[in-house]
């Protein structure tokens, strides 16, 4: 997933509110009555869209089903879930979570879900809405009916936002790979020290 954020273990995952369990059975329902001058300036307010011509910006708001409402505490990705759409937040904030921990937040104009939209598995995090969302829902059909040069833009964020991932990955790695060494040593250290007092002890 492409996060934006340090990939980082911060807390846990604090069960959603009983009153909000509801939103969780539709998880987003389709804004098939946003006007395309509403939808061109959600478009204009997003980094990603900023540089496309008003034309341009027509065209993504002219595709039915596209934009999408995400209710306040919906966790609308879930981690396992075989669901392949890619989401762009247009607006609101949500969190991502990793096995329970907290591992970042994501805002307008950052992408969720394109791991498993490009790789057909299993949604590897889960993604909470904090707040009311608008997200523009990318399905294997809605992207075939963009347009060429659309596509082409959402495919590069895509692989940026992959190879971002693959260079966090590399870096925890990197990290367990030095943590484990480290108690490997003390370990070692501590077992020599032990090994040490019980010959004294067998001298005396």
């Amino acid at each position: 997933m492409c996060y934006g954020f340090e990939g980082r273990p911060v807390r846990r995952l604090t069960p959603i509110p009983s009153s909000k369990l509801r939103y969780r059975v539709a998880k987003t329902q389709a804004i098939n009555s946003i006007s395309e001058l509403r939808a061109v300036e959600l478009l204009s307010r997003v980094p990603l869209f900023k540089s496309l011509s008003t034309d341009d910006k027509g065209v993504f708001a002219r595709v039915r089903g596209l934009f999408h409402l995400v209710r306040e505490g919906t966790l609308f990705i879930e981690q396992g879930e075989p669901e392949y759409s890619i989401y762009i937040i247009m607006s609101g904030q949500a969190r991502v979570y990793k096995d329970d921990i907290l591992v970042g937040e994501v805002g307008p104009g950052q992408f969720v879900g394109e791991v498993a939209f490009v790789t057909r598995e299993e949604r590897t995090a889960s993604v909470l809405a904090t707040s009311d969302l608008i997200v523009m829902r990318i399905t294997a059909d809605t992207f075939r009916r963009l347009p060429i040069y659309a596509r082409e833009l959402v495919k590069d964020k895509m692989i940026e936002g992959l190879q971002q991932r693959v260079e966090q990955l590399n870096l925890d790695l990197v990290k367990h790979k030095l943590s484990l060494a480290k108690r490997n040593e003390r370990e070692a250290s501590e077992a020599s020290g032990q090994e040490a007092t019980d010959n004294n002890n067998h001298k005396e």
